[in-house]
């Protein structure tokens, strides 16, 4: 099986000490929400492709080229002489959480268009795999709706990561209406518990659960609490599930790496959505936890994801 994920491909940087002037030194790590959870899927043994546009400089093939090595299929992406590649500066809190701000506008993430080509790569997955950070500012926008309308006509499953970065927008109720849109589509949603609080003003996480899958018509929502574990909700049944006790010492891609756990894990059992049982399920969350539990203890976002012998040594087999 094989996904396709679209939407931004950036430089998260990051910061990496102190100079002998007592200067911060920052490094420049591969990022992007999408092409985290693509990278994620390939270290996990299933073929993955990403779409979408990055400028034709130096950061740009850089990041085409940090993809290539993690043998993600890059037919799709675009290297545009137009538009510069998105900078995300990134902050790190004491306990390793993280804050984001952007150098982004009018940038080649943001001036992608629907194409050809990214229709034969929709064409040619299982999974079509998409957040919203394409949905802020047009004519990206446009596009992330072309490519759902597109995966949806083709059947294909399509998985969803709101990923809300309050920053990239100028209206948050834009971002609500926006982020609601793209649940029309979805089969498979994850949502962090200050997502889940944003679309549904509710912080009974179960509660607000069951209001997004009485009016969208997503199989399997999956809720991440961040050193305190994720829970589903499927069909009538929500369930917590513990994470596992790690050093982190920084959180970015943490979420990437649970989602791309569980879109590997389907696409590896070939697992029907409508035919899920809650042993797997289980199995599915527990082995995700620990994805995003082992993300944290490196730094950057692209190689901090796991792979199986990680998952092996989190799991102590």
């Amino acid at each position: 099986m094989k996904l396709c994920a679209f939407g931004e491909l950036l430089i998260d940087v990051a910061p990496y000490g102190v100079s002998d002037r007592k200067f911060p030194i920052y490094e420049f790590n591969p990022g992007g929400a999408p092409a985290n959870v693509a990278v994620a899927v390939r270290n996990l043994g299933q073929d993955a492709s990403f779409i979408g546009q990055v400028g034709n400089d130096h950061f740009g093939r850089f990041l085409k080229d940090t993809l290539e090595s993690k043998k993600v299929d890059t037919e799709g992406l675009l290297l545009s002489s137009k538009y510069p590649t998105s900078l995300a500066i990134v902050s790190i809190g004491d306990n390793g959480e993280r804050s984001f701000s952007f150098y982004r506008k009018n940038n080649a993430d943001v001036m992608v268009e629907f194409n050809d080509l990214f229709k034969h790569k929709i064409e040619e997955a299982n999974i079509f795999h998409i957040g919203s950070v394409s949905m802020t500012d047009e004519p990206c926008r446009q596009t992330s709706f072309d490519c759902l309308n597109y995966a949806k006509s083709m059947n294909k499953v399509i998985s969803y990561d709101p990923n809300l970065r309050r920053l990239l927008w100028d209206d948050l109720d834009i971002a609500k209406k926006m982020i609601l849109k793209g649940l029309e589509y979805a089969d498979i949603v994850k949502l962090s518990e200050e997502e889940l609080t944003f679309l549904t003003e509710s912080d009974d996480y179960e509660v607000a659960s069951r209001l997004l899958s009485a009016q969208y018509p997503f199989k399997l929502l999956l809720i991440t609490f961040g050193s305190n574990g994720c829970a589903y909700l499927y069909k009538n049944t929500y369930k917590h599930i513990p994470s596992f006790h790690v050093h982190s010492v920084d959180t970015t891609g943490a979420g990437d790496g649970f989602f791309g756990s569980v879109l590997a894990q389907i696409m590896e059992k070939e697992i029907n959505l409508d035919q899920l049982d809650y042993d797997t399920l289980n199995q599915i969350g527990r082995i995700a936890n620990a994805c995003g539990a082992f993300a944290t203890t490196q730094k950057g976002a692209i190689g901090s994801l796991a792979y199986p012998a990680d998952i092996k040594k989190m799991l102590g087999e």
